[in-house]
């Protein structure tokens, strides 16, 4: 595969990014930190925001955060909605965002009893850095750090929410390589037409979910046959390509790449946007494209 930086931009007074996702020539932004949704247009225009959370702060503290990590467009009695949700490293984080795209109409949910299943089930440390849906499923992933080196994806049910007693839970670790700090998965999208799952990583020295630590390099993974190999494989997935984004393009230098989403995708490439922040409250875009082997 082929990667090449389209554009990139700094985003002004949006702190923190966390998630994007693309839908309906509309780009949406999450902030771990941040009180609002930012909504662009697909060149990046046109900003406006969508608030949900109230603080007199400009950036909800570290304590009182959602800490709203992960991000998927699913469908909803095939309506699209916006799931946003909190990386389950603390109890304020157990909660999620279900925005309806349609009337931008939201509700808060809580996941502490699916979250309590999750650590139940052997994941050691809760810390739900992406989410896609993924045929009629959901897929998450939670993040590794140096003292919980696996990163596991989950796949459960759509609507799980609603059954979050009973709802399936499979876990499979996916097969990185082995880094010092170790390399984490920091967010997931789908592409139906490839079935192929997409992933950005990065490296961060730190030993908890909680804590931030020194930024290392970010790359960009991919999955083929997802759908098959989730269900066949029983130890861990294997990663068909991962690409180092500083040695693709030096504009990556010094940025955690935070997460992906697909903008449009042809029979032998796709164009893909991913967003960034740098642990002080800035946040950047980039738009790439990745020529398919």
């Amino acid at each position: 595969m082929k990667l090449s930086l389209l554009e990139f931009k700094k985003l002004e007074n949006f702190p923190s990014a966390s998630g994007i996702e693309f839908f309906d020539d509309r780009v949406y932004i999450v902030g771990d930190d941040a009180k609002d949704l930012l909504v662009l247009n697909k060149k990046w225009n046109k900003p406006g925001v969508i608030h949900l959370f109230d603080s007199e702060d400009a950036r909800i503290t570290k304590q009182q955060k959602a800490d709203l990590e992960a991000s998927a467009v699913i469908h909803i009695n095939k309506k699209p909605y916006l799931l946003l949700l909190g990386s389950g490293s603390t109890n304020a984080r157990n909660h999620a965002v279900l925005l309806n795209l349609l009337n931008y109409k939201f509700e808060m949910l809580d996941f502490t009893v699916f979250y309590e299943r999750l650590k139940q089930s052997g994941i050691a440390e809760l810390n739900i850095e992406g989410a896609s849906a993924m045929n009629g499923e959901i897929v998450l992933c939670n993040r590794a750090n140096n003292t919980n080196p696996d990163n596991i994806l989950i796949t459960t049910s759509a609507e799980f929410w609603k059954k979050q007693a009973d709802a399936p839970i499979h876990l499979i670790k996916v097969g990185l390589p082995i880094t010092e700090p170790v390399m984490g998965i920091s967010g997931i999208t789908y592409s139906e037409d490839h079935e192929t799952l997409i992933f950005t990583t990065s490296t961060e020295d730190t030993i908890n979910a909680y804590d931030d630590g020194s930024i290392g390099k970010s790359c960009l993974g991919f999955i083929e046959n997802a759908p098959r190999k989730i269900g066949r494989e029983k130890v861990q997935l294997k990663v068909n390509e991962l690409i180092d984004l500083p040695s693709a393009d030096e504009q990556f230098k010094g940025y955690k790449i935070e997460s992906v989403c697909i903008q449009s995708e042809k029979d032998h490439s796709m164009k893909l946007q991913l967003v960034a922040d740098n642990d002080t409250g800035s946040s950047y875009l980039f738009k790439v494209q990745v020529k398919l082997s």
